[in-house]
């Protein structure tokens, strides 16, 4: 199996029997998982030849990574027991809504929803909640969302979409990547493409009942993949459009929400002043109301600026609202009477704030999302913590910020867009760049120190890189604790896009490559796909700017390990080739060492021997002249991975057996464990079955993680397959047939249903066997894996012969050959005559006993 793309080292055993959304259980999970996603069983059943892209569900691990990882620490989030499993139970819904009023009507309509369709088994219900901007649909999703998750035993999802924000809206895929791992999916088996996680998210819910708030979405694309096909989900869309494709084609129940009638209207008010004022009249009070478009979000503001002005008569500020000159032009808004209301609004109550309350609104619209801490806060305004926490307090106060967590805020994003207004015409260009190098330095430096104190040994980096002294006013956060390095982390995790974002908009360029760089040390270990290949992008924009071939090297580098990790090989090899010529133009040995020995493992992939064996050769020769032992012991593991994909088991047995021995993996325990793997697989293909099944149970004893051992009881089934107990074969590959199922691992779930199918050939069992190669090639399929269907339609072809169905044999064997003609690798050209001997006329019974498909 790989072992090294040169990046992390892996440990591919530890146990781990935790799951869910944060960085913490994130960690977890993958440590253990990574090493063991991909031997040579993968490439048989994922790529496609020459770098062919191959969209896989599987994930970093299909190689053991270089450098080190360690994992240990368990977490237990609460949950419900299934199969012995732990089945997470999220509730991300945000805090209930503080003096809700009225939508009786809105929420019986919501009520009925749902009692309608209780019972229903087909498509999941859909809602949108349609309406103004500022008109309470978040509101009322959250409110009804509290009231009925008794009514969702399995938990509650919600993010976030931002689809009307000023800056960038969350896609799909990442939204997906959030749903999937709160829903256990262990971030090694997080598929890399939106279609694929749509379909396993689709699946997970499929005998759940979950409440699915998808908040402030733009566009049908953005919500469609998002949706559950089926079960007993119920899902509530907040929007300002009609979003009229869900309702036509996915059968979605729009409620559109209308402004508060004046009753309403003035209830909200009542109550916000009820105690602070006295002697208002009626007629006042109905008057602010009109003047407030009858909109939550203004009433709530006006409010409160009543409240806080007890003794100010309701008439002069009523007054002053009026008089109030439009000054917001921003508005993200129709242009309308309601949109006229809330820039009077919004501007009546930003003017009433103190200076530096104001001066902290302002600013706080350079932040790169709406959602921040109060140290970010506090570096954007360069004012000490306890400062910043007094000014935030009096925005919340005014209803112009949601406080969201202990030291968290959130700004709506129609103030958002009015404090971006504001900062352009109020404050210099000079103070809004320093406000944005603030907040920028304190991100880069406080990442370096969250990186340094997870919980985990993270990837090593090529080249260490040194951001620039923040300001003096800025004070990155140091932890002390691993598990507050991670809740930062978790928290903070959606800001980094936009962080490099804003560096790259701002010209901050040595910003924008440093933080992807810093990121690189995490994201393969979590598969962050979406952030990793959108910050690394981004980078390089900044790097080319700047001319820095150093940075550009790097971030290339980190590119085409991403794209290898999700499975786009094509462009993997070029940017990998990329790198490594600028590493040889700058004289960077370890670099040039680290990317040849990548391009060695997609060489291996892609089932070009020469060429492979000539990276690890280059990079063996390096890594001695230039002393990097590590890289030494890297490749001497990567050889491995190479025999048994080239079929040299001679040569892998005799290696594995040589390097366990010397001792010189003692101190990587990854490698060692590779190397067992190898001279298991080895001894088993040379025929050595008892030797290979004694090496299966020393490998079974290094502590292996769930999605690990299935790995490994995979290639056991087969030892136990080939030699004749078949009955204990069947019960392995069930075994990992389950496992790969929760962890949504559909690579590793074919192959054991494809090995299924040939065992029960062998028992002569051949309508079960068909039924299995049936299934696993469906599979193979559904991810685009050419070889594993190949190899799945030559077993089926045989059952058909055996079942007196030749036509369909014959039409299965030239299915398989269409898919092979890339291929040129001796396993490609072994099926390739198997094949083509068997439409001559003498297809060979009791297949697979030690067919290709285990080459």
């Amino acid at each position: 199996m790989p072992i090294s793309d040169g990046h992390s080292n892996v440990q591919p055993f530890d146990h781990i029997d935790c799951q869910g959304l944060s960085i913490r259980r994130i960690i977890l999970l993958w440590v253990g998982i990574g090493g063991l996603m991909t031997a040579s069983r993968d490439d048989e059943a994922g790529r496609e030849p020459g770098g062919t892209r191959s969209d896989l569900s599987g994930s970093a691990g299909d190689v053991v990574q270089a450098r080190d990882i360690a994992g240990g620490i368990h977490f237990h989030p609460p949950g419900r027991s299934a199969g012995g499993e732990t089945v997470p139970v999220p509730a991300q819904l945000p805090a209930d809504v503080r003096g809700f009023v009225n939508r009786l009507g809105d929420i019986e309509q919501l009520d009925g929803l749902l009692e309608n369709g209780s019972e229903r088994i087909g498509s999941a219900r859909v809602c949108v909640l349609t309406g103004t901007a500022g008109v309470g649909k978040t509101s009322l999703a959250v409110h009804w969302g509290h009231r009925v998750r008794g009514r969702f035993p399995d938990g509650q999802l919600y993010v976030n979409l931002r689809g009307y924000d000023p800056g960038e809206p969350i896609t799909a895929g990442q939204a997906l990547e959030r749903f999937l791992t709160a829903l256990g999916v262990a971030p090694a088996a997080l598929p890399p493409d939106l279609e694929t996680r749509s379909a396993l998210f689709r699946s997970l819910l499929a005998q759940r009942r979950v409440l699915i708030v998808l908040d402030n979405a733009a566009t049908v694309t953005q919500v469609r993949p998002l949706l559950p096909g089926a079960g007993r989900c119920l899902v509530l869309v907040t929007s300002r459009s009609r979003l009229s494709g869900l309702v036509a084609r996915d059968g979605a129940h729009r409620l559109t929400l209308d402004l508060f009638d004046e009753s309403a209207a003035v209830a909200l008010l009542y109550e916000t002043v009820d105690g602070y004022r006295s002697g208002d009249t009626e007629q006042d009070i109905a008057e602010l109301a009109q003047l407030c478009a009858r909109l939550p979000l203004a009433l709530r503001i006006a409010a409160e600026r009543a409240a806080v002005r007890p003794h100010m008569p309701m008439g002069e500020l009523i007054g002053n609202l009026r008089d109030e000159s439009h000054l917001w032009s921003a508005l993200s808004a129709e242009d309308d009477d309601e949109a006229d209301a809330v820039r009077t609004v919004f501007a009546w109550s930003y003017r009433a704030l103190p200076a530096e309350v104001a001066r902290m609104f302002r600013l706080l619209g350079l932040h790169p999302s709406p959602e921040f801490s109060v140290h970010a806060a506090a570096a954007i305004a360069a004012v000490p913590v306890a400062e910043a926490s007094r000014l935030l307090d009096v925005l919340v106060g005014a209803h112009l910020l949601d406080q969201i967590g202990h030291d968290r805020y959130q700004c709506h994003d129609l103030l958002r867009a009015y404090a971006v207004d504001q900062v352009g015409h109020e404050d210099t260009t000079e103070g809004r760049d320093a406000a944005i190098e603030r907040v920028l330095a304190w991100y880069v430096h406080t990442i370096a120190n969250c990186l340094t104190n997870l919980p985990i040994r993270l990837v090593e980096p090529i080249q260490d890189i040194h951001p620039d002294a923040p300001p003096d006013s800025v004070q990155p956060l140091v932890f002390t604790d691993s598990g507050v390095a991670s809740a930062w982390f978790d928290a903070e995790r959606a800001n980094f896009v936009a962080c490099v974002r804003l560096a790259v908009k701002s010209g901050k360029n040595r910003t924008a490559w440093q933080i992807p760089i810093l990121l690189h040390r995490l994201f393969p270990v979590i598969n962050a796909f979406d952030d990793w290949l959108l910050t690394t992008e981004l980078g390089l924009e900044g790097a080319r700017r700047l001319n820095d071939s150093a940075a550009e090297a790097l971030l290339l580098e980190s590119l085409s390990m991403a794209y290898r990790q999700s499975h786009h090989l094509d462009e993997a090899e070029a940017t990998g080739r990329s790198a490594l010529e600028l590493f040889r133009q700058i004289g960077h040995h370890r670099g040039e060492a680290l990317t040849s020995n990548l391009l060695a493992l997609m060489s291996i992939s892609a089932r070009r021997p020469n060429l492979a064996y000539a990276y690890l050769d280059q990079a063996e020769m390096l890594a001695e002249q230039y002393d990097h032992s590590d890289i030494v012991v890297i490749v001497l593991a990567n050889r491995l991975w190479g025999y048994i994909n080239f079929d040299q088991f001679q040569e892998a047995y005799d290696s594995s057996k040589e390097l366990i021995g010397s001792g010189r993996f003692s101190d990587h325990p990854t490698h060692e464990i590779v190397a067992l793997i190898s001279v298991m697989r080895a001894a088993h293909k040379l025929g050595r079955y008892d030797e290979a099944a004694r090496w299966a149970e020393t490998v079974l004893t290094k502590s292996p993680s769930k999605l690990g051992e299935a790995t490994i009881l995979l290639y056991h089934g087969d030892i136990q397959k080939d030699s004749g107990d078949l009955e204990s074969a069947l019960v392995t590959y069930h075994r990992v047939v389950v496992t790969s199922r929760q962890f949504g691992d559909r690579n590793r779930e074919a192959d054991a249903l494809d090995a299924t199918g040939v065992t029960y050939g062998l028992l002569g069992r051949w309508d079960e066997a068909a039924s299995f190669h049936l299934e696993a090639i469906a599979l193979y399929r559904s991810i685009h894996s050419r070889w594993g269907t190949a190899v799945a339609l030559d077993h089926l072809a045989h059952v058909s012969v055996e079942l007196g169905k030749p036509d369909d044999a014959a039409r299965y064997w030239s299915e398989a050959l269409s898919l092979l003609d890339e291929f040129d690798d001796a396993a490609a050209a072994s099926l390739l005559d198997s094949i083509e001997s068997s439409l001559r006329g003498s297809p060979s019974p009791n297949h697979g006993s030690d067919g290709p498909v285990d080459a």
